[in-house]
């Protein structure tokens, strides 16, 4: 039962991420769209780094480290 809720729960963020970028595509005045925002981040060497050390981050933690 735990597993189907938590299948459930995952499909409903991803459902409200689409649905938020297809909104922010038809008025990108009220909502940037994803594309534009991680185009802004990018600009910064800063951001750059923080957002690779946070994807080895999980990486490392979530594919290669030992599980219970």
């Amino acid at each position: 039962m735990t597993r189907i809720i938590m299948i459930g729960g995952y499909l409903v963020i991803v459902t409200a991420m689409l649905v938020l970028e297809l909104y922010a595509r038809r008025k990108p005045d009220d909502v940037a769209p994803l594309s534009d925002m991680l185009a802004d981040a990018m600009a910064s060497r800063t951001i750059r780094i923080g957002l690779i050390s946070a994807w080895w981050w999980f990486g490392w933690h979530f594919f290669f480290s030992q599980t219970m």
